[in-house]
């Protein structure tokens, strides 16, 4: 590198401010009747100071209280559903159980047909009420006012005893 390529401007050292010249080595007070503060090389320079007063800030308290609303309607609408999920739940395992007793008493009542309707159980009863077996068919002759090639129904159990 050349000798120009690392040469620095710098300012005289009358106007060169250092940190310490800005940072407040000067004591509160030391200023003129203008506000105006003096260094060490005796140049002034306008003396700094803070500045309250309101500033036009944009409030965002609406904005925190819609987010708030927001946050809290979701939290209010899922324990709302879960409540809602326990108590359809609950009349399911009710009706599921009523269903199964249901279910239950339709089996009973379908072996009770199948039972009554078997061919031994319905000539017991037929029996007991005084029911006789049909005889052979025969054929009625209504102008002689015959039957022939038929038997009447006997009680096959009633003439052997």
């Amino acid at each position: 590198m050349s000798a120009a390529a690392t040469a620095r401007a710098t300012r005289p050292a009358a106007t060169r401010r250092s940190a310490v010249s800005w940072g407040g080595s000067l004591v509160a007070g030391e200023g003129d009747a203008r506000g105006l503060q003096h260094d060490e090389a005796g140049t002034s320079r306008p003396r700094l100071r803070v500045v309250t007063g309101t500033a036009p800030a944009r409030t965002t308290l609406p904005f925190l209280a819609i987010i708030i609303l927001v946050l809290a309607g979701a939290l209010v609408a899922s324990m709302l559903l879960n409540a809602r999920m326990a108590d359809t739940a609950y009349r399911m395992k009710e009706a599921q159980v009523e269903l199964n007793v249901l279910n239950d008493h339709v089996e009973t009542l379908r072996t009770d047909v199948q039972e009554a309707s078997a061919p031994d159980s319905l000539a017991t009863r037929a029996s007991e009420r005084g029911m006789v077996p049909a005889g052979a068919p025969g054929v009625v002759d209504l102008e002689r006012s015959t039957l022939t090639e038929g038997s009447p129904a006997t009680d096959d159990a009633n003439q052997a005893g």
